[in-house]
């Protein structure tokens, strides 16, 4: 059985987002599938074009969280939100 390591609980979001990458580059778009205070789990559909650095953007009201990439599962990543 697999052991959850997460320091917070997370819920299900189903949200769409948008990660910004450098200056210049157009944002990727993903799903928001989950979320925590610590982090998420998105799908994007090129997972190769996402770096291991990024902000993701969830909507207009909500504050831009800048994240690593800690996993990656084909077209999921899990991501920490760094502080």
């Amino acid at each position: 059985m697999e052991q959850n390591r997460r320091a917070a609980r997370r819920s299900d979001a189903f949200r769409i987002g948008s990660l910004a990458l450098d200056v210049g580059t157009s944002a990727i778009d993903c799903l928001v599938w989950n979320q925590s205070e610590t982090g998420a789990q998105i799908e994007v559909e090129s997972p190769a074009a996402v770096p291991d650095q990024f902000t993701l953007m969830m909507s207009a009201y909500a504050k831009p969280r800048r994240c690593h990439v800690v996993w990656r599962d084909g077209r999921k990543l899990g991501i920490t939100f760094v502080i």
